[in-house]
């Protein structure tokens, strides 16, 4: 990994990957959406509630940034470990999602006292994408 350039990555493939993410989160999470609410607790007078705040856009900005973060740093990854076919970017993503995301948000869950159930809603989703993710920066150079 001695050759990490910002300036090689593909910042086509990086904003393909952006949208595909918000895309499936936005798929992800309606599909779910019922279930989700119910696991943290909102109901839809609490989503309608939020409409014209800060809490309705905030978290799809944060969402959006969150996304060009990790997609960069998952294709400093893939340039940096030589990744560069398909099955090598989905080894890649998998690795990510349950290396970082499962194990981080496994920790809180449990000293949260959150349910397997929102575990498994809230860290699905980063699975399929990182996988997909990880596929698009390795074939898309």
């Amino acid at each position: 990994m001695d050759s990490l350039d910002l300036g090689s990555l593909n910042y086509w493939a990086i904003l393909v990957a952006v949208v595909f993410n918000q895309a499936l989160g936005a798929a992800w999470y309606s599909a779910l959406a019922k279930p989700w609410m119910a696991e943290v607790g909102l109901s839809v007078e609490d989503m309608e509630a939020m409409k014209g705040t800060p809490r309705q856009w905030y978290p799809y900005v944060l969402a959006v940034v969150s996304a060009i973060v990790f997609t960069v740093v998952l294709g400093l990854f893939a340039q940096g470990l030589g990744v560069d076919s398909a099955v090598e970017g989905l080894g890649l993503g998998l690795l990510a999602a349950v290396g970082f995301i499962f194990t981080s948000n496994a920790i809180n869950y449990a000293f949260e006292g959150r349910s397997l159930k929102l575990f498994a809603i809230n860290c699905g989703y980063p699975l399929i994408s990182y996988s997909v993710i990880g596929v698009l920066l390795s074939v898309w150079t």
